[in-house]
């Protein structure tokens, strides 16, 4: 699949570090988008998660003899203000912010939390409850698996580093506060302390962060596939139609501009009927690559159907859009396409029409039927040419 959502790439980096930059891209923006579904869920579930936890040190002090008391007071405040912090991080994710720092922080956040268990029972319990715990150590894999849900392999690889740091910094800190040794300790029904099942835990750990990596790259692929048009490689309709209405309900909520054009390949059943289907089909690839080319990593094309595109600029005022579609149409006129019966390249044009948020309607549908009027005028007006909104037109006459 071609990048959409992708604008002109630079020179491939060299050097040693050029084979491991491309892990480190942030991933398409519509892949960081369908993570934010993802995000949602696993809000919900650390908050219902951590709320039901508080339930613990309630019930401890209702029951435990006052003389365990003290304790179980602390655990239920630091419990209290993880369901704080839960609570306020499902209200960011809800509110669909859109910050690109959010997965990352809220998957450090996941792991810290574990940690952090990890640690109160060290101080206020037992120290071996940390070392051999059969439940607390496995939510570890619960945080990292979560990972893959946000469609990032940086995510789920930092999350995964972040986890085996910080267990490995409580387990020394244990050792060397509670005197642990190997093969020895204190009387407890958690067993003994072992270098080498801690080791052991590393690897777990590790091997968890690796498989999380590996299938976060097979759902980008998937993801992929499902949206792109098996021609062009771009986007397809579908994807385009549950895009756009997200796109406005963004614009609208922080009140940014977003424009959007119509673009049809000029006589294109001619074109079809003098040169064939093959070729009419390298046609249509050729003006995907002009438009892929010509938009940036944030914004959008997408084959609407048969010989029509259609791209979304985002936080792009009406003007601006015209002037890139017009730029579009000089360059998919400029672009030589060789055809085997000839000696010369044949040539395409295209028509546009161009609508913008909120002057030309406040819907996905309201927009695209002024872009698909004024689409259908510069056919009318003799093809070849962009039109958008009735001020902008002085200009470009």
């Amino acid at each position: 699949m071609s990048t959409p959502l992708q604008g002109p790439g630079s020179a491939p980096p060299s050097g040693f570090l050029a084979r491991f930059r491309p892990f480190w891209q942030p991933p398409d923006r519509f892949l960081i988008d369908a993570g934010r579904q993802g995000e949602l869920l696993i809000a919900r579930i650390r908050f219902t998660l951590t709320l039901l936890l508080l339930l613990v040190p309630l019930a401890h002090l209702a029951l435990a003899p006052a003389s365990e008391r003290e304790q179980h007071v602390t655990s239920f405040f630091i419990t209290l203000f993880a369901v704080g912090v839960a609570g306020l991080v499902y209200l960011i994710v809800a509110r669909d912010r859109r910050e690109d720092w959010l997965p990352l922080a809220t998957s450090v956040l996941d792991v810290t939390l574990v940690s952090g268990a990890l640690a109160v029972y060290a101080f206020l319990s037992d120290p071996l409850q940390v070392v051999n715990s059969k439940v607390t150590f496995d939510a570890y894999f619960i945080a990292i698996g979560a990972t893959c849900l946000r469609y990032d392999r940086r995510v789920s690889l930092v999350a995964g580093l972040t986890a085996m740091a910080e267990y490995l910094l409580i387990v020394v800190l244990v050792t060397v506060a509670f005197a642990l040794q190997t093969g020895a300790g204190i009387a407890s029904p958690y067993g003994r302390f072992q270098w080498s099942d801690q080791v052991s835990r590393i690897v777990l750990l590790a091997t968890a962060t690796g498989l999380a990596v590996y299938i976060v790259r097979g759902m980008q692929r998937q993801r992929e596939l499902s949206t792109a048009d098996p021609l062009t490689g771009i986007f397809n309709r579908r994807f385009f139609d549950d895009y756009f209405e997200n796109e406005l309900l963004r614009a609208s909520r922080y009140d940014v501009p977003v424009a959007v054009a119509m673009i049809d390949v000029d006589h294109f059943k001619r074109f079809n009927d003098v040169w064939g289907h093959a070729t009419g089909d390298r046609a249509l690839k050729t003006v995907a690559r002009v438009l892929l080319r010509a938009v940036r990593r944030s914004e959008l094309v997408a084959r609407y159907g048969g010989e029509e595109f259609v791209v979304v600029f985002r936080e792009t005022e009406a003007e601006e859009a015209v002037g890139r579609v017009e730029e579009i149409r000089r360059a998919v006129e400029a672009e030589p396409l060789l055809v085997a019966r000839t000696t010369g390249p044949a040539r395409i044009t295209v028509s546009a029409g161009v609508a913008s948020w909120p002057a030309d309607g406040l819907t996905a549908e309201a927009l695209l039927a002024a872009a698909d009027k004024r689409l259908f005028e510069a056919k009318d007006r003799g093809r070849n040419r962009v039109v958008g909104p009735p001020f902008l037109q002085d200009r470009l006459a």
